[in-house]
């Protein structure tokens, strides 16, 4: 019996120290977020994704006070994470496009074909390859944020269904934390690929 008191009351002192320690940390500020200063598709994603924003609160607001709409409003701030995910991966997105335009893998492409000396072929394919390795980035964020944005679509439905029937806002929240991961585990695969590259996307050259 004594030892499972001292158990107890171990594991009584680590939750409320974890409590203590979140409470001591800085709330998490709110992402300024503008999609008008993006290049499609990016600025398409961002808006879609602040419309669904925009969407879940209305239901949330539309829904009777009681149990049910304090869990629904419990997820909105993961709604909001997600909101804010996508624009960080539509920002990187932005920046690929600029890099690639400044490449412009045709010229580079065509001056390699004319080149005579070998210093200058190895420079012209260095960049042609860099440019490769951006394209192959930018469209894989492309695709896996367009699939990303669907979902919160279909998020969008089944929150209109909880709202209306019975409560599985447990369902829905593990739905909308597995979304926030996703494009998280995205922003941060982009993110590592432009620390690799030297100088980063927005660092890329043309020139030889």
């Amino acid at each position: 019996m004594t030892a499972a008191l001292v158990a107890i009351g171990v594991a009584a002192v680590v939750a409320i120290t974890a409590v203590v320690r979140r409470r001591r940390q800085p709330a998490r500020r709110s992402i300024a977020i503008d999609p008008f200063v993006l290049s499609e598709p990016w600025r398409r994603y961002i808006s879609a994704a602040q419309s669904a924003q925009r969407r879940y609160k209305d239901i949330v607001a539309a829904t009777s006070p009681g149990p049910l709409r304090t869990n629904m409003e419990s997820i909105t701030r993961n709604v909001q994470r997600g909101v804010e995910e996508c624009w960080l991966i539509a920002k990187r997105g932005d920046e690929l496009d600029r890099a690639l335009n400044r490449l412009d893998s045709t010229s580079l492409q065509a001056r390699l074909e004319s080149a005579t000396d070998d210093a200058t072929k190895a420079s012209l394919q260095a960049q042609l390859d860099s440019a490769q390795r951006i394209r192959t980035t930018r469209d894989d964020a492309d695709r896996q944020l367009r699939l990303l944005n669907t979902r919160l679509g279909e998020l969008l439905a089944q929150a209109a269904e909880v709202s209306v029937g019975a409560d599985t806002t447990s369902d829905l929240g593990s739905a909308v934390d597995d979304v926030v991961t996703q494009l998280e585990s995205l922003r941060l695969a982009i993110e590592d690929v432009n620390n690799q590259r030297p100088g980063g996307a927005g660092q890329a050259s043309a020139s030889p």
